[in-house]
């Protein structure tokens, strides 16, 4: 009778339990479905502005942009002088496409987005977008995203590697140097108790800096102590003068300085390549193309293809050509991913494939590779002696005259 009863009671359990779990798991089922679909509007949405980028057009991005947030985030706790907020805040929403096209000027009017990553979880989201450069070079941005209640991608903020800051921090550092008052600079200072001679310093630096009196900043750079000298406004305003006066002399000064106090900052890793390779140090620049690569958590080809040239420097001929191939396989449009396969097959004295390299810089890029275009390349010496080569040059279709030469 007792395990009748057992049974029974456990059965009736069974009974109440199951409902309430078969609801539970409807419920679930129904999140699930409305996160997938909030991923497919963020996706779509973002795909859009990215799309609008490439196009060479502002419009799309500055609409993604809620105004009296950014201004929120970019004012925050930061005492600018209240004259400078007030004639910011009027002029904003006007002005706003010409602050983006600054914030963009490195691709020189033309914009070429790569969309490498994306998350999102409920009304919350981030992207990794790359901007393809002038000469081989590239910069990335980490965006903020969120979905306002009418299901639109916002850009919240976000985060400019070559610039090392956040796009609202930037911006509000140059609002307090626009009239850099004692109690502003000394909320600018990473120091318990910043001097009088500290604050005083800082300050001059920030009016040299907003007049873009690159001498006067460096003679003040000069004279600060070392506690001083590696704070962070004091390293990225040095490097971001010096951009903007196009100073490639005193660029190179203030990127050993960044060296120097932060090497290990992946904010800072894509800026520093800038010193590293044209300084051989080929260690370093492999060291920072890891930590950012890491940091983004992104398969880029761009990156993949830059790791491949500093494996190649350091002789380590299997990493470059793994990294050049994943490059081109990833990517196959990308131009410097097909140089440093060329490079690495060519080392790897894989000359089957490195004509392979040759055939596509060619016919899709426009080069034209005979042998006098690697006359000053000797590293390239025993492919063009290959038959491999020969063949390849002999069967291949001649360009016109006046193509574009190599590299």
């Amino acid at each position: 009778m007792k395990t009748a009863s057992l049974t029974i009671c456990l059965f009736a359990g069974l009974v109440l339990w199951l409902p309430g779990a078969l609801a539970q798991e409807d419920a679930r089922e129904a999140e699930r479905r409305a996160e997938l679909e909030r991923q497919e509007i963020f996706r779509a949405g973002f795909q859009d502005i990215v799309t609008d980028l490439n196009n060479n057009s502002l419009e799309r991005f500055a609409n993604a942009i809620d105004r009296q947030d950014m201004l929120e985030r970019i004012f925050g706790l930061r005492l600018i002088d209240q004259k400078v907020k007030k004639n910011f805040r009027e002029s904003f929403d006007d002005n706003l496409l010409n602050i983006l096209r600054s914030a963009f000027a490195d691709t020189n009017g033309n914009v070429r987005a790569a969309w490498l990553g994306f998350g999102s979880k409920g009304d919350r989201g981030k992207a990794i977008v790359r901007y393809d450069l002038p000469d081989f070079q590239f910069n990335y941005h980490e965006y903020e995203l969120r979905l306002d209640d009418r299901g639109r991608v916002v850009i919240v903020d976000w985060i400019d590697f070559l610039n090392g800051d956040r796009f609202s921090d930037a911006f509000g550092t140059q609002l307090i140097a626009a009239n850099p008052g004692k109690p502003a600079v000394r909320k600018l200072i990473d120091l318990q108790a910043p001097t009088e001679q500290q604050t005083f310093q800082v300050t001059e630096l920030l009016k040299a800096s907003r007049d873009r009196q690159v001498d006067r900043y460096f003679e003040i750079l000069d004279g600060l102590d070392e506690e001083l000298r590696g704070q962070r406004i004091v390293v990225l305003t040095s490097v971001q003068l010096c951009k903007a006066t196009r100073n490639r002399r005193k660029l190179r000064t203030a990127l050993i300085e960044i060296d120097k106090y932060y090497p290990d900052e992946p904010l800072y890793s894509l800026m520093l390549l800038d010193y590293y390779f044209p300084s051989r140090k080929y260690e370093q620049a492999m060291q920072a193309l890891l930590s950012l690569q890491s940091r983004l958590e992104v398969q880029d080809s761009a990156m993949l293809a830059r790791l491949s040239a500093a494996s190649l420097v350091l002789g380590n001929a299997e990493d470059a050509s793994s990294y050049a191939e994943q490059a081109v396989q990833i990517e196959p449009g990308l131009e410097l991913g097909w140089w440093s396969a060329l490079r690495a097959r060519t080392t790897m004295r894989d000359y089957d494939g490195a004509v392979e390299a040759l055939d596509e810089l060619e016919k899709t890029f426009g080069y034209t590779l005979g042998p006098e275009a690697f006359e000053k390349d000797p590293p390239m010496a025993e492919l063009l002696l290959s038959e491999e080569y020969e063949a390849w040059y002999d069967s291949r279709e001649q360009p016109d005259a006046g193509e574009q030469e190599t590299e």
